[in-house]
């Protein structure tokens, strides 16, 4: 099976891949977020909120605050604002100081009807009404996700932002792949771009559940171009059978066949993965071959040295 890599536009590539390359740096991103506790804030809220906000690497920093009349405007470096509360007399001017700082600022509250100077949600300023801590966290992740560009940097630093970042990731992957099978007509051209989009899928992923760029990535990223070779195998044979609908089976396998690989890699990522077993195997494979090897060199070398020795001449009667 021959792939046409030369009729590939070499910046199409390098840009899928870079993609990719750069998620694996984009978890270690300073992330700020400051935090400002009403009096009146629930303690099932506040709670969540804590056990939520606990930063899993050092690049990360939690700032936690009193809210009270004349608040401590966030510094210049700040993400986000949350704003714990259950209403107050004064909770409207001091967010209203808040959001002067420029940081998107989120209110927190049981219910909308403790905040009702907030009619809608606007880039900088939210409101999230739950009770649930499991509603609380699902809201605030898609909230902080929609006014952030460091999706990697705060999924990697906090746990429960992990699953939206992932959804988004692989939805965009095979948004982009569904396009790429149903535009792309040069023949075989479309199988290495939409195989860099998985590969930088992959990484990008790995580095939202916080795994580092490490040798063992090369193992997830050989599944995803074998599952690009078997998704193309398929898209191949569909396509032999409705010619005219090629560009349309293509585009449908490319984009359910990248979600499908996206959403089995963003499980296993979650479910944790441990290489141990694999790489002392592996390890141990490397060794055989290169014992068999060695001995396969010592072997010729003594079949030359025979070969090269003069024979003796025979004696004469």
């Amino acid at each position: 099976m021959k792939i046409p890599w030369e009729q590939l536009p070499l910046s199409g590539v390098m840009n899928a891949f870079k993609l990719g390359m750069d998620a694996t740096l984009e978890s270690d991103t300073p992330v700020r977020v400051a935090v400002y506790v009403d009096a009146t804030a629930p303690r099932a809220t506040v709670e969540a909120v804590r056990d939520a906000f606990i930063p899993q690497t050092t690049s990360a920093l939690v700032r936690v605050e009193r809210l009270v009349a004349e608040p401590v405007v966030p510094k210049a470096d700040t993400d986000v604002v949350l704003v714990l509360t259950s209403g107050s007399p004064y909770l409207e001017d001091a967010v209203q100081k808040l959001v002067i700082g420029g940081a998107p600022v989120c209110v927190i509250a049981d219910s909308s009807v403790e905040v009702p100077f907030i009619e809608a949600d606007t880039p900088l300023l939210g409101l999230i009404a739950a009770s649930d801590p499991a509603h609380l966290k699902d809201a605030l992740s898609r909230w902080i996700l929609d006014r952030t560009e460091k999706d990697a940097a705060f999924a990697a630093n906090f746990p429960f932002m992990r699953e939206a970042a992932a959804n988004r990731i692989v939805t965009t992957t095979a948004l982009a792949n569904l396009a790429t099978g149903v535009l792309v007509f040069m023949p075989g051209s479309n199988f290495p771009v939409m195989t860099f989009a998985e590969v930088g899928m992959a990484l990008k992923l790995a580095s939202t559940y916080g795994y580092r760029l490490r040798p063992e990535r090369g193992y997830e990223i050989a599944g995803v171009v074998l599952s690009g070779l078997v998704l193309r195998t398929l898209s191949r044979a569909a396509c032999a059978q409705v010619p005219r609908l090629s560009f349309a089976v293509k585009g449908l396998i490319g984009g359910f066949g990248t979600y499908g690989m996206g959403m089995a890699l963003a499980a296993l990522y979650a479910h944790g993965l441990e290489y141990d077993r694999l790489n002392e195997r592996v390890r141990t494979a490397a060794g055989v071959a290169r014992e068999a090897i060695s001995r396969g060199n010592d072997l010729v070398n003594q079949v030359r040295a025979g070969a090269s020795q003069p024979q003796a001449s025979q004696e004469v009667i």
